[in-house]
């Protein structure tokens, strides 16, 4: 049995920043999700949904952008009211 194999440390692999913004950019352009800039700051400044997210995971590098995404999509789709 390979014990090191089981020891080693988990590490994923997470996507590359072309591939995260793809996606982002895939997402802006479903008319199906909300992605409207947000006000920021102290002087409410808006900001690109693009930025907003690709920002976000640039500061947090322990953060999975694959469950991230999938979240986020999960998040802001329009659903169609009662």
């Amino acid at each position: 049995m390979n014990i090191s194999a089981l020891i080693r440390p988990y590490k994923p692999l997470f996507m590359t920043e072309e591939e995260i913004m793809t996606a982002l950019k895939l997402m802006e352009q479903d008319d199906l999700l909300k992605t409207d800039p947000t006000l920021e700051g102290p002087s409410n400044q808006p900001v690109a949904f693009i930025n907003k997210h690709a920002t976000y995971l640039r500061g947090h590098s322990k953060v999975n952008p694959e469950f991230y995404l999938a979240n986020l999509r999960t998040m802001i789709k329009i659903r169609p009211s009662k």
